[in-house]
């Protein structure tokens, strides 16, 4: 695959990311916790906040592109900006 994708296989990357990211957030909150310890193995997962962003950004990134793609009009010089913001 070239270093370029085109829209269409952008959504679809997007897409897939999106469907990882729901899945991985879901187990995350099912586990209720963030390492385990047992028998001497430890193991750390990751934040759900951090999970969270990501998929907001991804969601965000795919609307974009989509968007581009339906021919909406998008003005040049005005840029999209993904804002995540922490809840404190």
């Amino acid at each position: 695959m070239s270093a370029y994708r085109s829209d269409q296989d952008k959504l679809t990357f997007l897409a897939k990311r999106i469907d990882r990211l729901e899945k991985t957030l879901e187990r995350l909150e099912m586990l209720g916790m963030s390492s385990v310890t047992s028998g001497g193995n430890s193991k750390s997962f990751r934040m759900q906040e951090d999970i969270r962003k990501e998929l907001e950004r991804a969601e965000q990134e795919w609307s974009i592109i989509n968007a581009r793609v339906q021919g909406e009009p998008i003005d040049p010089t005005f840029k999209r900006t993904i804002v995540v913001t922490s809840k404190l």
